[in-house]
């Protein structure tokens, strides 16, 4: 297969929330693998919301509990967008997709981070929560204007 420019990729998080309280988050690093001479441009992202259970069961998003989320993503030293957006409202939406109104750049060497904060306490007795993230985007060459 020929190399591509721009070329294709998807980045996928997977975070487990079992009986958690109410702000608890897991932080995910992802390593893009770019030369030094690549960017990476994210341009939107798919979400799904599981359940726990010993068969994972997908869940209807307008009837299940205990499925409200914080995304935050951190591109650099920065918060790309600046605030943490719900996943709630994408997750109900027909498509699951949200695609973002600019890419969001990774640069060569800076870190590129996915924290997912739970919103609600998630009990004990109760399934636990899959939550899926599917990063789109593509790695291609920096321009450079001679």
């Amino acid at each position: 297969m020929a190399n591509q420019d721009p070329q294709p990729e998807q980045y996928e998080v997977v975070a487990v929330f079992d009986s958690t309280a109410s702000g608890d988050s897991i932080l995910t690093n992802i390593n893009t693998f770019q030369a030094n001479n690549e960017i990476v441009r994210i341009y939107g992202m798919r979400i799904n919301i599981t359940d726990n259970a010993a068969t994972p069961a997908n869940l209807n998003p307008q009837t299940t509990d205990n499925c409200d989320f914080t995304v935050t993503i951190t591109s650099g030293s920065a918060n790309v967008p600046s605030n943490g957006f719900r996943m709630r409202p994408t997750w109900v939406s027909n498509t699951r997709q949200i695609n973002f109104a600019s890419p969001i750049l990774v640069m060569f060497k800076s870190p590129f981070q996915v924290t997912i904060t739970a919103n609600q306490a998630i009990g004990a007795g109760a399934n636990g929560r899959i939550v899926t993230l599917e990063l789109m985007s593509e790695i291609g060459i920096q321009k450079v204007a001679c």
